[in-house]
């Protein structure tokens, strides 16, 4: 037996909670986040606990080509707990990028989203019959139905 939850899209959770602050991004300039302390939050992010998954190997099947993961972590500068989506890609002009919240349900529902926008549009290569499938069949790993 499946256990469902009915949640709202993120969309609508942010505006009851907030948006969700983008921590860093590949091609963005400017952050909430300054420049200086992107090393500390990538340090709390890496070192903190992921609570969801999903990721697509690298042809070489040893690494990932792609991760994104909703990770629970101290955030170093009010040392308070939030949650993070944390993207990346590991390709030739690859993004990568980190949004959090205090609120975990807005990120549950962020990742979500994340998940499906990146089955439906790949960043990464993979083979044709992978793509547009949903993502049980685009990821080697997922906890998305």
């Amino acid at each position: 037996m499946t256990l469902a939850l009915a949640v709202k899209p993120w969309w609508e959770l942010a505006e009851q909670y907030g948006q969700p602050r983008t921590v860093m991004h590949h091609a963005a300039q400017s952050f909430p986040v300054p420049r200086e302390q992107h090393e500390a939050y990538a340090f709390n992010i890496a070192a903190g606990k992921v609570l969801r998954e999903s990721g697509v190997r690298a042809a070489n099947g040893k690494t990932w080509a792609l991760t994104i993961r909703l990770v629970e972590y101290i955030e170093p500068v009010t040392l308070r707990t939030r949650y993070a989506l944390d993207f990346w890609t590991v390709t030739p002009g690859g993004k990568w990028y980190v949004a959090d919240h205090d609120t975990r349900a807005v990120i549950e529902g962020v990742y979500e989203y994340a998940v499906h926008i990146e089955a439906d549009r790949p960043s990464v290569p993979v083979d044709a019959e992978r793509v547009g499938r949903g993502p049980v069949a685009y990821y080697d790993v997922t906890d998305v139905a």
